[in-house]
């Protein structure tokens, strides 16, 4: 039973006459205590106690990843399955927890000048009025100051002895003031540049005066509890109570990181002045409260593909009061402006060449093209070269395979940290099927081989590595210390996901490339952005068919190129209005509607 069944339950008992008592629920090892309504589940349970349980599959009881157990019996049960209609104490074990993983902050930034929306003025002595404040202000600017509709001005002010520090912020060049300050706080002049990402949020604290980086902040997106993809974030925000969890979930993990970056900078929130912000155009539509039903039917319809600017705390963000809050233009339902900003970061558009821009994650982006035409593509990969829907999959933390060799007849990892192996990441399933190709223990159906035959020509410590599982066919890569378990394994069901993560992003590729009329060969680099990109290896992505078959040297990683673009718009006013006209010249292909998708996807599936 869902929280909207829990309150007609409630309101089934209150018409009847009833009164309606709450339950106690204590989560351990953590000691958090929740009071709620009978009826909801466990995972919702938590969620109230500010907990975060990993639900890769959005609360369907699919993934099985969200296991507890009930207190003092042990019996293990799904949070998101298990009703709660009486007093309860769960225990929720470290493997259902959302880890903290590898998130990657950094990437290319393209050179600018320091020329940021917000600017600050010292008036020193003080004019006697505002009307000379302001042809002060327009002296000092060569440029008519007006006064801004949302600004917030205290005539007191206008009497301080000690100076008073003009806020002004530019509109298409045109200088407004905002708000006057006490003294001199020219000091004071900070922005934040957020990338908003299915999976993670990254923040970088920036000093608007001389573009410096402060400071870098990163989280798993506690949207994730209510589904690990977009499409179950959408299923679950088709009502107002869902999108508006959504929203507050998010701008309340986005606030502790905004507390995070002050207090390590040594600075107060209300010294923050613009927050730009990039996502897909879901991620872009929860962070603002828009509706989001048109983008998970045909024809996948956004409410609204335009830049918002408003202030910051009408979307929930705590920076200074008349702060603003800006986000990037979406190209389309499924291309956004986390799309936009790497495209920018990149210089796509500046660049003669040819270039191919690719974002591997559950919702793979592309954008194909030089500055006289671009091209670009949405790939619905699914989550699992992020770790999901894979049985030992994860996304990168500790204990995670990120890197599988074969050497000396038996395979050799690579594990984060310095725990013993439990999960495996997306950079090492690419690995792991690449060897597994190599090595012959996979078809190029992506089926695995014989293993009466394999058990003969294999090396002994490769054929061991071949069991049933479940009743399928699977490859263990890690034993359990001191026994004969399989610690971690890939099953025929995750080879099958992988081939349809992998068919998604190629189909995409070659779409691209004949709509454009061109060969990969025309192609001069290849830019692979995203956390995933970065940490994938070049040979085996091309080896499993994720990538064209190119010179590795024209592959070149370029890190979080969303949150480099996102710190170029807040540190530049041209910056900004060049993005708003990249958005508006990228031109979007639905690649699952051209003639040749069906064809070429199936071809795609094959290891070849």
């Amino acid at each position: 039973m869902g929280s909207d069944s829990a309150i007609h339950f409630a309101f089934f008992f209150l018409e009847s006459g009833c009164k309606v008592k709450s339950c106690t629920i204590t989560f351990l090892p953590d000691e958090h205590t929740v009071h709620v309504y009978p009826g909801i589940t466990l995972l919702e349970a938590a969620a109230q106690a500010g907990l975060s349980l990993y639900s890769p599959c959005g609360g369907s009881g699919v993934c099985r990843k969200c296991r507890v157990f009930l207190e003092p019996s042990g019996k293990e049960v799904l949070a998101c399955q298990y009703g709660v209609y009486e007093d309860l104490t769960v225990t929720i074990p470290p493997e259902s927890r959302p880890l903290q993983g590898q998130i990657l902050e950094h990437g290319i930034r393209q050179e600018q000048a320091i020329a940021p929306r917000f600017q600050k003025y010292f008036l020193f002595p003080t004019p006697a009025s505002l009307s000379q404040t302001i042809e002060y202000l327009a002296e000092i600017l060569s440029s008519p100051v007006q006064i801004h509709p949302d600004a917030s001005i205290s005539d007191k002010l206008l009497n301080c002895q000690e100076g008073i520090t003009a806020v002004l912020v530019f509109e298409k060049d045109r200088p407004y003031v905002l708000c006057f300050e006490q003294g001199d706080t020219t000091d004071r002049l900070y922005g934040i540049a957020a990338d908003i990402g299915t999976t993670t949020l990254v923040l970088y604290l920036m000093n608007l005066k001389d573009g410096r980086l402060l400071q870098t902040a990163s989280a798993i997106n506690p949207q994730t509890q209510y589904g690990d993809d977009i499409i179950g974030r959408i299923f679950y925000a088709q009502t107002p109570e869902g999108l508006n969890r959504l929203q507050q979930c998010l701008t309340a993990q986005l606030n502790k990181m905004i507390n995070e970056l002050c207090r390590k900078q040594g600075i107060f929130p209300d010294s923050i002045y613009e927050i730009t912000a990039v996502g897909n155009t879901t991620m872009n539509h929860l962070l603002l409260g828009y509706p989001v039903h048109s983008l998970g039917q045909a024809p996948y319809c956004a409410y609204s593909l335009d830049c918002c600017d408003k202030i910051a705390s009408q979307a929930g963000l705590h920076i200074h009061p008349v702060g603003r809050l800006y986000t990037v233009e979406n190209v389309a339902g499924f291309v956004g402006s986390d799309t936009v900003a790497a495209a920018l970061s990149a210089g796509m558009d500046t660049r003669e060449p040819i270039s191919l821009l690719v974002d591997i994650g559950t919702n793979g982006e592309l954008v194909l093209g030089n500055k006289n035409q671009l091209l670009s593509a949405s790939c619905a990969a699914g989550p699992a070269l992020e770790g999901g829907r894979i049985l030992y999959g994860s996304r990168a933390q500790k204990g995670a395979v990120q890197r599988v060799l074969l050497a000396n007849g038996d395979i050799v990892l690579d594990v984060i940290g310095t725990e013993p192996p439990r999960t495996i990441c997306g950079s090492g399933l690419i690995d792991a099927v690449a060897v597994m190709l190599e090595a012959g223990i996979l078809t190029p159906t992506g089926a695995f081989g014989d293993f009466s035959s394999l058990r003969q020509k294999l090396p002994p410590a490769l054929a061991e590595r071949l069991i049933r599982f479940e009743e399928q066919p699977a490859f263990v890569l890690a034993w359990q210390e001191h026994s004969n378990k399989p610690a971690v394994l890939l099953t025929q069901k995750d080879i099958r996901q992988i081939q349809l993560a992998k068919a998604a992003i190629y189909t995409g590729i070659v779409l691209l490339l004949q709509k454009m009329e061109i060969t990969i060969e025309g192609v001069e680099t290849i830019f692979l952005a995203g956390a995933f990109g970065n940490y994938i290896q070049k040979s085996s992505a091309i080896r499993i068919g994720l990538l064209p078959v190119v010179k590795e040297e024209k592959i070149r990683f370029i890190g979080n190129a969303a949150g480099s673009g996102a710190q170029m718009i807040l540190l530049n006013r041209q910056c900004r209005q060049i993005a708003s006209e990249l958005a508006g010249k990228i031109e979007y292909i639905e690649i699952a509607r051209q003639p040749a998708f069906q064809d070429i996807y199936t071809h795609s599936m094959l290891f070849e």
